[in-house]
C-alpha cells in the first residue's frame, strides 16, 4: 500500500533517466511477488523498497550524496526493530505477549504467518437477521471494530479495511444494513484474493447493486453509474 507521506511507485519510476528506462526493459518488467513488497516496505519504506525491488539505483531517487546521509544509520538495523515495525504497518497493535511470540519467530517466518494464514471469521451478528436490515449502524461499526482488535489474522483484517476502503458504498444510500454486514464478509473473505476476482464478486454485491443503481438499471433504461465507477474508480482511472 502506498506510503502517504512519499512519492507512488509511477512516480518513483519516472525519475529515472529516460535513457536507463528505454534501456533497461527487463528491470522494469521484472515480476514481485506479495512477500517481496511487504518485506521492502517494512525494510526501507514503499517507495525506495519498490525501486530497490525492480533493481533500480538509489541514484535514479536521490541526489549527491552529504555528510548527514552517508552517516545515517537506519533504525531497522535490528531483527527486533524490523519485527516491531512490520506489525505495526500489518496490524492494529499488538500486545506484550503477540510481541515476544513474533520476536521468537523471527522477520521472515512472522512475515510468512501474516500474508498467508487464511482471513479469520468474525463472530456472527446477530442483528443482522433483523428483518428488512434495519438495525443501528453503530451496531455493526462496534462489531468490526471488535474484531479488528482481537482477530488472530491483523493483516487480513488490514486488506478487508483497505477493500472496504476501495470498493465504498454509502450506507445510507444502501440502507440496509444486512447488506453492508455481507458485504463486509465478503471483502474478509477475499481479502487476500486478486483483483480480477474482487472485481467479479463485488458486481454482484448486493449493497453495490443498490449503491450504484444496478438494481434499477434494464436494458431498456441503463444506468451507467456502476460502469463509470468500475472503469474510473476501482481499476483504469479517470478518463477511461
Amino acid at each position: 500500500m502506498p506510503n502517504p507521506g512519499g512519492p507512488g511507485f509511477n512516480e518513483l519510476v519516472s525519475l529515472a533517466p529516460i535513457e536507463e528506462q528505454v534501456a533497461s526493459p527487463k528491470v522494469r518488467s521484472r515480476g514481485i511477488t506479495r512477500r517481496q513488497a511487504l518485506a521492502a516496505a517494512v525494510a526501507t519504506g514503499v517507495g525506495v523498497g519498490v525501486v530497490r525491488l525492480l533493481g533500480g539505483s538509489m541514484q535514479q531517487i536521490a541526489g549527491p550524496r552529504t555528510a548527514s546521509a552517508t552517516n545515517w544509520v537506519s533504525p531497522l538495523n535490528s531483527e527486533s526493530a524490523r519485527v516491531m515495525q512490520l506489525l505495526r504497518r500489518t496490524s492494529f497493535g499488538y500486545t506484550s505477549a503477540q510481541l515476544e511470540a513474533s520476536l521468537s519467530d523471527g522477520f521472515n517466518k512472522t512475515l510468512d504467518r501474516l500474508i498467508e494464514t487464511k482471513p479469520a471469521e468474525p463472530p456472527a451478528l446477530a442483528s443482522a437477521n433483523t428483518p428488512g436490515g434495519r438495525f443501528p449502524v453503530a451496531q455493526l461499526q462496534q462489531w468490526w471494530i471488535d474484531h479488528m482488535l482481537t482477530t488472530p489474522t491483523p493483516f487480513a483484517e488490514r486488506m478487508t479495511l483497505f477493500w472496504h476502503g476501495h470498493f465504498t458504498s454509502d450506507y445510507r444510500k444502501v440502507a440496509d444494513e444486512t447488506y453492508t454486514y455481507w458485504q463486509n464478509l465478503t471483502w474478509r473473505r477475499m481479502a487476500m484474493t486478486d483483483l480480477r476476482s474482487m472485481l467479479m464478486q463485488v458486481t454482484t454485491d448486493p449493497a453495490m447493486l443498490r449503491y450504484l443503481d444496478l438494481a434499477t438499471s434494464t436494458g431498456q433504461s441503463p444506468n451507467e453509474n456502476y460502469s463509470r465507477e468500475l472503469m474510473e474508480l476501482f481499476t483504469m482511472g479517470a478518463g477511461n
